[in-house]
């Protein structure tokens, strides 16, 4: 009986030393498994990092705005007007009323006005009581298409900035179209009130020429510190 108690015993003491042997096997192992992998952990997490950073909807939206523009990669955006889809319509309706007024004037001039036969009848209406109401009207609606043309033709989309060289984006004289102005820092001059524009306080000279630069646009405001001439 008591041979049988001290085989039982030495086999669980045998158990014991086995399972503490293989458990620090296994600790030993893990061990080595962390030390190995710490590195490609903080290989791969500033990787990962920028590529969240770059997928992040403010850097698309911004990566969006300099492939619709065609400005380098390199060129940061630090400034962005808003209304850009209302001077678009601007534009187009703009232009339109320039080809549609050029065409009637030039066919008018041809035909002469008080002889030439349209194939409708113009009535006046309250607006217009004879025909140099309707001439005033006339004037009137073109000298509207003028302010729209100039406000659209000043008013700055965007501008992009690497360090010292920016790039300023309007929309073009045709519609559907931008043109840019390249200019450098210090260059931009503040233009006093004045003028039939709105936004009077936003009147600026990119080598002297207008522009509007809504200043509450900008990035931070340092950048239009950065931009503006200042006098030594």
């Amino acid at each position: 009986m008591f041979l049988l108690k001290a085989t039982q015993l030495c086999a669980r003491q045998s158990a014991l030393r086995a399972f503490r042997s293989s458990a620090s096997r296994v600790l030993a192992s893990l061990k080595q498994q962390n030390v190995v992998s710490a590195p490609c952990f903080l290989r791969i997490q500033p990787l990962s990092s920028t590529a969240a950073r770059l997928a992040s909807p403010k850097s698309m939206k911004e990566e969006h705005y300099r492939k619709k523009d065609k400005v380098p990669l390199d060129f940061r955006l630090v400034y962005r007007a808003p209304m850009e889809h209302y001077l678009a319509a601007c534009n187009v309706i703009s232009s339109f009323s320039f080809v549609a007024f050029a065409g009637i004037s030039s066919y008018a001039y041809l035909q002469h006005f008080h002889t030439m036969a349209v194939p409708f009848d113009i009535e006046y209406g309250t607006l217009t009581a004879n025909e140099n109401d309707l001439m005033v009207f006339l004037g009137f609606f073109l000298f509207a298409n003028v302010v729209i043309r100039l406000m659209v033709n000043r008013y700055t989309l965007r501008v992009y900035r690497k360090n010292e060289k920016y790039i300023a984006v309007f929309e073009g004289y045709l519609p559907f179209t931008r043109r840019q102005i390249q200019f450098k820092g210090g260059e931009v001059t503040a233009v006093p009130e004045g003028g039939i524009l709105p936004w009077q306080d936003a009147r600026y000279k990119i080598n002297d020429k207008p522009v509007l630069l809504l200043d509450g646009n900008f990035r931070t405001p340092s950048e239009l510190n950065a931009m503006m001439k200042h006098e030594r």
